[in-house]
């Protein structure tokens, strides 16, 4: 007698319950990708790591080592921040491989997770949040609004899989359904006031998804290509292009005080700029700037921007180690997806979108947004034909 898949079980569990968990602020993702990547762990998938992991993952172990010993000297010397997030990457990456069997399981499961987040999130946009409202009644609203924002980059994640997997199929009505797809997601990020970093991620994903199409594994590789680029440049060309004090009465406070937190990053990454001044350390800085007038700290919490976030951490030797897992990633990605047209679409939409907003908005450790992160890359490798490996 064959014993039930637990680890299927787990994941189609994990995909009923996540439009519940991203539409309430994805706080809870974190949690249930770990309980469904635990609960599909066997010891085959651990042979699978060590006979076919390419080297772009195990470039992002060693980033995830790096950033985790850097808890030794880190100022921040109480936080955990190091442990949840190797727990969660190592949890995450099973997750992914898992993904793979059965393959329609985790296809369909983000599609139909997609379809349930969309109205969820409408509702809450043009309604003034009446479930998050009733949910944390004792919030301030200005906090469930971030709510709003997290669901969005949770949706964004899943709709380049999503629409993928449908052009895969192909049939005039799936490619229908894809594109309705893109629509849909497109109006949910329209209609949310005061969101350009959302605006502007998924914007470059479209356009990176349309040129995928029209020359795959040219437009990959351009994408991972540039991200790896900004990651090792990003100290030293941010100044340059953004030193002008003169811009910061220009913009809109939310972005001229994301150029002060740029500035006054980029000068104390200098400070320790080989291991960085190791994870959580941002959290801990207790300088203050005044940006149109207004007084805050200089860096609230994270550096709004993951390649200055990765240089201030945990220095040069992780943004090495992180730009490396990025330019093999795209290489091999495409080599591995030669002739699967809308996978490449899906993986450099994803790429695109969730990179420009990660060097925009959320911290890298936070665990919500790793997870997110995780989760586009186990929907992305469930895309791939099975017949590749991944």
């Amino acid at each position: 007698m064959r014993l039930p898949d637990l680890g299927a079980f787990a994941r189609a569990t994990f995909f009923a319950l996540m439009p519940a968990a991203a539409v309430g602020g994805a706080m809870a993702l974190p949690l249930l990708l770990s309980l469904a990547g635990a609960a599909s762990f066997r010891p085959s998938l651990l042979r699978q790591v060590f006979e076919k992991t390419p080297l772009a993952i195990w470039l992002l172990l060693g980033f995830t080592a790096w950033a985790t010993a850097s808890a030794l000297w880190s100022p921040n010397a109480g936080s955990l921040q190091w442990l949840k997030f190797a727990i969660l990457v190592a949890l995450g990456l099973i997750f992914a491989v898992a993904a793979r069997t059965p393959r329609a399981l985790t296809l369909s499961g983000g599609q139909a997770a997609l379809l349930v987040i969309a109205p969820l999130l409408a509702v809450e946009i043009l309604f003034g949040m009446p479930l998050n409202r009733a949910g944390q009644p004792e919030t301030d609203l200005h906090e469930l609004s971030r709510n709003l924002s997290r669901a969005t980059s949770v949706l964004t994640a899943v709709t380049w899989a999503a629409a993928a997997g449908l052009l895969a199929l192909g049939g005039p009505i799936r490619i229908i359904c894809a594109i309705g797809a893109l629509l849909a997601t497109s109006a949910i990020v329209a209609i949310q006031p005061e969101q350009t970093a959302n605006w502007l991620g998924y914007g470059v994903g479209v356009i990176a998804f349309v040129a995928a199409l029209v020359a795959p594994r040219f437009a990959l590789i351009a994408v991972t290509s540039g991200l790896a680029a900004w990651m090792l440049a990003a100290p030293f060309v941010t100044p340059l292009v953004l030193g002008d004090p003169a811009l910061l009465d220009t913009l809109p406070y939310s972005w001229a005080a994301r150029i002060g937190i740029w500035d006054y990053v980029c000068a104390e990454i200098l400070q320790a700029p080989i291991i960085g001044h190791g994870i959580d350390a941002a959290r801990l800085v207790e300088a203050r700037m005044i940006i149109q007038g207004v007084e805050s700290s200089a860096v609230p919490a994270h550096p709004h921007s993951a390649s200055l976030q990765i240089w201030f951490e945990t220095g040069a030797i992780g943004a090495v180690l992180a730009a490396a897992a990025l330019l093999v990633g795209g290489w091999t990605l495409a080599q591995r997806l030669r002739g699967q047209r809308a996978a490449l679409a899906g993986v450099t939409a994803a790429f695109a979108s969730l990179g420009l907003s990660a060097n925009l908005s959320y911290s890298l450790w936070q665990e919500w947004w790793t997870a997110t992160l995780l989760l586009a890359g186990a929907l992305l490798v469930a895309v791939a034909k099975p017949s590749r490996d991944l």
